[in-house]
């Protein structure tokens, strides 16, 4: 029962986690969401396989960076904690170690990580997609969500096509008019 309980929380962590990173990439006004996540977009890959010190105590650089990732991950794995104590920490242990040693150039900004495995686990050319285009390629851990919400980018390539096609046949109506 307990592995059943994991993995139903773990999918609901990650699509809350997912939904506040799609928030995060809304242009409105008062988007606090957005304030603290850009931060994050202006990491560039260095190589580095050690984390600096301060990520050990989940100080990722600054408020900014730390609230990003308090917010989006950490937080409702507390909450959790109140309502399944062993699955929470559990994903707790899980977020730390990604956080800590793997995230930064390890796995999430890693260019050299192509393939098939970029399909089910967004790091590597995944999520520097996410970098490069900002409007897909949202998901974090599991791709599931991109690919359910059709938010990957090749839907996002097959979006500007339609789009472009669109433009192109309405522009030509008109110029036969």
């Amino acid at each position: 029962m307990f592995f059943v309980k994991l993995l139903v929380y773990f999918f609901l962590w990650t699509l809350y986690s997912y939904t506040i990173h799609v928030i995060a990439h809304l242009n409105f006004r008062f988007n606090f969401l957005k304030y603290i996540h850009v931060k994050h977009h202006s990491y560039k890959y260095t190589g580095l396989k050690w984390p600096p010190l301060s990520d050990y105590f989940f100080w990722f650089g600054g408020l900014r960076a730390s609230l990003d990732v308090w917010i989006t991950f950490t937080l409702p794995l507390l909450l959790l904690l109140f309502i399944e104590f062993d699955v929470a920490l559990t994903l707790l242990v899980f977020h730390y170690f990604y956080e800590v040693f793997l995230s930064r150039d390890i796995l999430d900004h890693n260019p050299n990580i192509t393939g098939k495995i970029t399909r089910f686990i967004p790091i590597g050319s995944f999520h520097m997609k996410h970098h490069k285009y900002y409007k897909c390629n949202y998901s974090l851990f599991i791709t599931f969500w991109d690919y359910l919400f059709r938010t990957t980018d090749s839907c996002l390539d097959a979006r500007n096509k339609k789009i472009r096609e669109a433009r192109h046949a309405h522009t030509s109506k008109a110029e036969n008019v």
